[in-house]
Parts: structure tokens; C-alpha cells; sequence
């Protein structure tokens, strides 16, 4: 496909073009993945930002490009899902999105909250967190990153687990145990 290829030597109006032809077939995708008209948005820019940086992976003798791109952007709200089950674990943990039917307001203010404890949180703390929970990481794999064990891994989970929930506690207290949360280390994560 000549546009393609245009897109390739960094045509900017192919790719202006390529974008006006697909996005639809991309938004209509992920919304019907996703149900949410602004997480369609965002995967939107995301495949076409990623798009324009990786398009030489893209094989025409493989499939059509309609089909690639449908695999790409199923692939980006497959992702997007995953991180978000597993914010949904974090923040369940401290008693978030867990009342049954509430606001997106609600949900969002939670989210935020959340956000600012783990600012507070000491640096190799935040970094377990975010590791796990944000970029998804195995144990194995945070230990890896950081260099540390794979015991250290999960002791600086639990104690930011614990810290978070202190942080948490003063703002929301009806929601939170008086118990120190403790995690479920799983042992082949």
C-alpha cells in the first residue's frame, strides 16, 4: 500500500491521511472494548503515537493493515485492561471501588487520594508499588529492576501496603480496618 510506505519515510501527510482513514475503525474498536468514549479516546492517540513510531514493524504479505490494526489496538485495550484490575486490587485493598454503585466522581476522587499517599511514600516503597501495580512486574521482575531480592521485593510491598493504609486511614475511615492491612504474598508471582 503506497500510503504506507509514504508513512514510512515520514510523510506527514500520509500520515495525516492514514489517521483520517483509520481512526474510526480504532475509536470504534476500542470503545466497544473498553465502554467508556474517553478511555477510546486515549487508546486512540495511543495507537496512532505508537503507530507512527512503529510502523516498520507492520508486514503487508502478513495480513491486511486494517487487520494489524485491529490487532493493535485490541492488544493496547487488552493492556489497558490489565492495569486497570489490577489498580482496581490496590485500591480494593484499602477499601476503594468496592461500595457497589458509586459516582465517577467518587471514583475519581478515590483515585486521587490514592495518588497523593503513594507521593508519600519513601522512593524504594513507591517504586515496589508502581512497579507491581502500575507497570505490572512479577516479584522476579521488580527484583530484577531494582536489584534486590526477591524477599525484598515482597517485605517493601507489604510495608507500603501498610504505610498506605495509615496514609489512607485519617481520610477515609469508615472505609479502612483499624488492623494493619497485611498482603497475600503469592509465592509464584
Amino acid at each position: 500500500m503506497e500510503l504506507i510506505e509514504r508513512c514510512r519515510r515520514g510523510d506527514r501527510d500520509a500520515f495525516s491521511e492514514l489517521f483520517e482513514r483509520y481512526k474510526n475503525l480504532v475509536y470504534r474498536t476500542a470503545y466497544l472494548m473498553l465502554g467508556d468514549a474517553g478511555e477510546a479516546d486515549e487508546v486512540l492517540q495511543e495507537v496512532f503515537l505508537s503507530l507512527f513510531a512503529g510502523l516498520a514493524s507492520y508486514r503487508p504479505e502478513k495480513s491486511a493493515f486494517s487487520t494489524w490494526l485491529y490487532r493493535v489496538t485490541f492488544n493496547r485495550c487488552l493492556n489497558r485492561r490489565r492495569r486497570q484490575s489490577r489498580l482496581v486490587g490496590l485500591y480494593g485493598r484499602f477499601g476503594f471501588f468496592t461500595r457497589g454503585e458509586e459516582s465517577s466522581l467518587e471514583r475519581a476522587e478515590d483515585g486521587e487520594s490514592v495518588r497523593q499517599a503513594l507521593r508519600r511514600l519513601s522512593p524504594p516503597l513507591r517504586a515496589v508499588i508502581i512497579l507491581r501495580y502500575y507497570q505490572e512486574l512479577s516479584y522476579a521482575e521488580i527484583a530484577a529492576v531494582l536489584e534486590i531480592s526477591p524477599g525484598t521485593v515482597k517485605s517493601r510491598i507489604n510495608l507500603a501496603h501498610q504505610t498506605l493504609s495509615r496514609l489512607l486511614r485519617p481520610d477515609f475511615p469508615e472505609r479502612l480496618p483499624s488492623a494493619e492491612v497485611k498482603d497475600e504474598l503469592p509465592t509464584n508471582s
